[in-house]
């Protein structure tokens, strides 16, 4: 089971490190939507049962907010309240009810959940590229607590990557523009 939790990681990684590469918003949460699918069956693999369920509620979030992007419209504040209220929910279902255990780490996940529920809502890509790093220095940071399989931090850790080189790109570009407008 291990090595197909791998594959799906990696797959889903890919996916997700491509989405850091579009130039518009709604094909960079489509893309995410997809890499989700696949780092959940990456956890259903691997039994992390409350980082699947966070990830099905990161899917709803992703489609709702691509389907309110698709239609050039910001969704009101509810929707990232209501997402980050079911990680929330879900956190004390799957851990106090269901497993009937805590693990402390569990937090770190959640408090990432949280925070791409309210990051994603932003609508200027390159603010949200930015901010997207909190949480996923907090994904990388959850698997190596959790010694989840080494490919799952080395996956995050890509993702990382990617979006700090589409910020590099995004800073070197601003400060060519600038450049040009001094000289005229």
């Amino acid at each position: 089971m291990e090595l197909l939790a791998l594959i799906f990681s990696f797959i889903a990684m890919s996916l997700i490190a491509a989405s850091y590469f579009m130039k518009g918003k709604s094909g960079f949460l489509m893309l995410q939507a997809f890499g989700i699918v696949f780092l959940m069956a990456s956890y259903l693999c691997t039994k992390e049962f409350f980082a699947m369920v966070g990830l099905g509620i990161g899917l709803g979030r992703m489609c709702v907010y691509f389907l309110f992007e698709r239609k050039d419209k910001k969704p009101s504040v509810f929707w990232p309240i209501l997402f980050s209220a079911l990680s929330m929910a879900a956190y004390f279902v799957v851990n106090f009810v269901i497993l009937q255990t805590t693990k402390w780490y569990d937090v770190i996940y959640l408090i990432g959940l949280i925070c791409y529920a309210f990051i994603f809502w932003i609508r200027n890509l390159e603010k949200m590229l930015f901010l997207t790093t909190i949480p996923t220095t907090l994904s990388i940071l959850y698997n190596v607590v959790s010694r989840a399989p080494v490919f799952a931090v080395i996956s995050y850790t890509f993702e990382l990557g990617a979006n700090l080189v589409v910020l590099w790109k995004y800073l070197a570009k601003k400060k060519r523009d600038n450049g040009t407008k001094e000289k005229k």
